[in-house]
This record gives C-alpha cells, sequence and structure tokens, in this order.
C-alpha cells in the first residue's frame, strides 16, 4: 500500500502530490519513500512559531495532527535545496499507509473529520493561530482515527472574531451532513458532483419549502440564504469583509463550539437502515457454516500472514476483525453506507487497524480534479496481498452484471499474492433472493465453470466445503 502519488516529476528522486498544488505556500512531494512538504518562508516562520510556544508539538502528541518535524539534517536539507530550487524550508510529515476521501467515508466519519477541525481550530485561536481552510480533503484517517494533514493552512489572521473558513467549513462538512441527515443524500454524489461543495441556495431547495424552516438549518443555512437574497436585491457595489485587527475570539469560540454539537447531533440523529447493514440476522448460515468458515479464512491468512487485507462487500465487518486481529492492516469496502457506517462505529474508540471504506467495486471512486489527477482513483491507491471475496461473487454476477472472466480479473488485479473467495451457486437461497425478479438463465454459473476460470491465473491451493450449504470456500494463489 502507498500513500497518494503522481505522475508529474520534478526530477529522478522526487515526484510532487497533484493534491497540494493549490497551496500558494508550499507544497507536498514524495521522494525515495517518505513525504515532505516545500514551504514557504511566512509559512515557516508560522509554523516555528507554533513549535516554540508547544502548540504544535501538542497537537502532534495528541494525534490530532500528522506527525511532522522540519528538515533540519544539514546534507538532506542542501539535497532538497538543490533538487527544489527557489524553496528553502522543509517539512517531513509521517507516511501515511492508505489514503482516503469524503466520497468513500461514512456519515460518522465525516463527522469525527468535521470535529476534530472543529477542535483543532478552537485550540489554534486560543494560541493566537487559525485555520484558513476547513475542508475534509485535509483529513485522513489511521485506521479509525482522524488526522489533519494540512500544515500548510496555519495561519494568523487579522480577525479572531470570525472564521474566515467558515463558508467552506458548511459547505464541505456541515451542508453534506444535513443532507445525509434529513434526506438521505448520499456523500459520494454531493462530493463527485462538486469538489468545492454546494452553496445555500442549493441546499434551501433540496431542504424544500417547509424544511428549509427547519431549526437545524435557520442559523447556517436559511438565515445565509435570505442574507444573499436581500444583498443581492440591492443596488450599491459589494463591500469587501473589514479587516480591522480583531482580539476578541469569544464570538468565534461560541460558533465553533456550536457547530461542534451540531455535528455530533447530525451523526447521532442518523440511523443506519442498508439492507446489507442486517445481513448477519438475515444471512442463511447455521453457527456451524458461520464457525468453519471462519476457521478457513483464520487458518489461511495465519499461514500466509498478509500485511494488507482488502475485504470486498466487508458488511458489517466480521472478517476484516478477523484478518486485523492476526495482525493485518484491512480495507474494509462495502458499497452499503450504512453496513460500513456501523462497522466504524464499533470500532472508531479502539486503535483499530481497519480502514472502513464505501466502495462499490464495480464502480470505483474515479480520478477527479484538475485534469483527473489532484484526486487519484480508489484503485490506485489501494492494493492488497491479499483479498477476501465472501459472499460476493453472486452480487456480482447478478448486480454488477459480471462474467466469471471479468470477476476473476478483477480479483487478479487487486491482489499481490492470493485471494480467498467464496463460490455461491445458483440454487444457493441467497442467490434466489436476487433473482427472484430476473429472468436471466444463471445455468452456466457452475462449480466446473468457476474452477476452469480461476486456474487460468490462480492455483487453487485448497477447497472447503461450508457444512449445511451448497457454498464452496476457495483459497488461490496467484500464479508467478
Amino acid at each position: 500500500m502507498t500513500a497518494q502519488t503522481c505522475p508529474l516529476t520534478l526530477n529522478a528522486l522526487s515526484r510532487r502530490v497533484e493534491a497540494s498544488f493549490r497551496d500558494p505556500e508550499g507544497y507536498v512531494f514524495l521522494r525515495e519513500g517518505r513525504v515532505y512538504r516545500a514551504v514557504a518562508s511566512e509559512l515557516a516562520a508560522r509554523l516555528r512559531r507554533a513549535e516554540e510556544i508547544g502548540v504544535l508539538p501538542k497537537l502532534i502528541e495528541q494525534g490530532w495532527v500528522v506527525g511532522t518535524r522540519f528538515v533540519r539534517e544539514p546534507h538532506l536539507h542542501s539535497t532538497l535545496e538543490r533538487e527544489h530550487p527557489g524553496w528553502h524550508h522543509f517539512l517531513e510529515h509521517d507516511l501515511l499507509p492508505l489514503i482516503t476521501y469524503p466520497y468513500e467515508w461514512s456519515v460518522s466519519m465525516l463527522a469525527d473529520a468535521a470535529v476534530l477541525t472543529l477542535d483543532l481550530q478552537i485550540e489554534l485561536v486560543q494560541a493566537g493561530f487559525s485555520l484558513k481552510d476547513a475542508t475534509p480533503f485535509n483529513v485522513q484517517f489511521l485506521g479509525t482515527r482522524p488526522v489533519f494533514i494540512d500544515l500548510g493552512s496555519l495561519d494568523v489572521p487579522s480577525r479572531f472574531d470570525v472564521w474566515y473558513a467558515l463558508g467552506q467549513f458548511q459547505r464541505l462538512f456541515l451542508y453534506p451532513l444535513l443532507l445525509a441527515r434529513y434526506t438521505n443524500w448520499d456523500l459520494r454524489s454531493y462530493y463527485l458532483s462538486n469538489l468545492n461543495g454546494r452553496d445555500p441556495l442549493f441546499m434551501v431547495r433540496a431542504m424544500g419549502r417547509l424544511g428549509r424552516w427547519r431549526p437545524a438549518l435557520l442559523l447556517d443555512v436559511t438565515l445565509p440564504w435570505l442574507l444573499t437574497q436581500f444583498s443581492e436585491s440591492k443596488t450599491r457595489a459589494p463591500q469587501s469583509p473589514s479587516s480591522r485587527v480583531s482580539i476578541n475570539r469569544e464570538p468565534m469560540l461560541w460558533n465553533l463550539r456550536r457547530l461542534r454539537r451540531k455535528v455530533l447531533r447530525l451523526a447521532d440523529g442518523y440511523r443506519p437502515k442498508g439492507l446489507w447493514a442486517n445481513y448477519t440476522s438475515t444471512c442463511s448460515y447455521t453457527d456451524r457454516a458461520e464457525h468453519a468458515k471462519q476457521g478457513f479464512v483464520r487458518s489461511v491468512l495465519t499461514h500466509e500472514k498478509p500485511n494488507w487485507v482488502l475485504d470486498l462487500g466487508c458488511n458489517t465487518g466480521t472478517y476484516s476483525e478477523l484478518a486485523a486481529e492476526l495482525g493485518s492492516h484491512v480495507i474494509a469496502a462495502d458499497q452499503d453506507h450504512d453496513a460500513v457506517e456501523m462497522l466504524y462505529r464499533r470500532l472508531r474508540n479502539n486503535g483499530s487497524t481497519i480502514w472502513p471504506v464505501v466502495l462499490d467495486i464495480t464502480n470505483p471512486s474515479p480520478g477527479i480534479g484538475l485534469n483527473n489527477k489532484e484526486r487519484e482513483p480508489f484503485l490506485q491507491r489501494a492494493r492488497a496481498d491479499y483479498v477476501l471475496a465472501l459472499a460476493l461473487i453472486h452480487h456480482l454476477i447478478v448486480t454488477g452484471n459480471l462474467s466469471l472472466d471479468r470477476i476473476e480479473e478483477l480479483l487478479f488485479d487487486l491482489s499481490s499474492q492470493g485471494v480467498i473467495v467464496e463460490f455461491v451457486p445458483p440454487s444457493d437461497p441467497m442467490f434466489g433472493r436476487l433473482t427472484r425478479f430476473r429472468t436471466d438463465s444463471f445455468e452456466h454459473i457452475t462449480l466446473p465453470a468457476f474452477r476452469r476460470t480461476f486456474s487460468r491465473r490462480f492455483s487453487i491451493v485448497q477447497e472447503c466445503p461450508v457444512p449445511d450449504s451448497e457454498r464452496i470456500l476457495f483459497w488461490l494463489r496467484r500464479k508467478e
């Protein structure tokens, strides 16, 4: 697994990260497997001041900010100066094992990223600093723990009574949470359709004539919309915000704490109810079958000891947790948002090495942003040693309209070592549940056809029939 990379080459050793090109005071680059940030002199001075008074070390120690240090080793510093002409200050950040984006998160993940951003702003304001950006793209997850990554956002504002990034926070954190809570809008469609979020006019239209008067919307949606309507009706030229110096922090701190409470209420008020979120209580496995299935997966992972496991169709994460218990880092991916939401809620406070991801593997996150390179496709960010495809094949066949050949190709491309896959025949009750309104014939989905297809680029190491069913588990290893 690697951190986000990009093709822009600075020299033979350094590669600039496309996602940081919007920062006027620096950029992130990768060099020999390490992550650096070139920073302008003014930003370097602010960061050193934050370091000297202890606020930056405190935030890093608390785990709120990614591990960061100035490059002070003389030889490395002079080397970076030669490789990056015109830049004289450099930071090194801890390497993040996996990059995910808000359109791959669940509601509670977005809410926790929002709370982290607000908590950081509260701490920084009290220390004489501020965040000039408030976007979820400045937050990543280490397992189930959010961490802030963009120290280029650190600023010393002229005014402490208002937060200039408030509008961005509302567009990119608060509004999608409101839509998810009250209209079941999904985060993927919100972010992929507009990286800068939506404005109050969009929100009042989405909420409807009555919904816009909800108490939860009045202060952050309806009032800004009304003020915009009022200002546009005037003929006078627009005035720029006052830049007068103000050191009164109380109005901003009050608003930040209000927003924090609101975000937590929105997340707590979201009730998972997706179809597959309740799969474990409606599936057709007997206790004996489930025990045998877990035993098989455990034996393979214990033998292979994969560093990274991608659990496709993870549901509420039983096998993701099993893999994590055995020492693997796990990407727990499912297209059902509510299943991932339930998994994240269960794991969020236990220091898990599981990365929950909302993902349709038949339509994974694309490359988006400038030149489609600013945010990399999921399949370029997430590859694993082993892939778990348990109770998944029949979904890919029926709802994804994939052939066995395409499924084999997909699993081969996603894994570097092997796959644990569960064959589910058309006679299985859950297969029948998926096809009850379909006229297609699935008679070609047979065990011999499965073995023949997957033997092309995989070696079948072991087969294990699942008791009390017609399902069979396969341990497949990629051929050299």
